[in-house]
């Protein structure tokens, strides 16, 4: 049986891509989000419900177009094309 800490390590991976990617299915669009603080963060999409990984390393991902719309609010992220 393994601890807790193995679990959270998987999810990590994951959900952390290596690089920034299109849109997996035509039908989903996604736009490119840009996180400006350094400190990692892992947000829940309002609208898809998906977590994304943001960090000094990563800070750049594709998001759905339902919930960049959503961190894009924030002051923390900005819509890059």
């Amino acid at each position: 049986m393994g601890c807790c800490g193995q679990g959270r390590a998987a999810l990590r991976q994951a959900t952390k891509p290596t690089e920034p990617r299109p849109a997996a299915a035509p039908s989903e669009r996604r736009v490119l989000v840009h996180y400006r603080a350094s400190a990692p963060v892992v947000v829940r999409g309002v609208a898809s419900g998906r977590l994304y990984e943001f960090d000094a390393g990563q800070p750049t991902l594709y998001v759905s177009e339902g919930d960049a719309a959503a961190l894009l609010k924030s002051r923390w992220f900005e819509r890059r094309d």
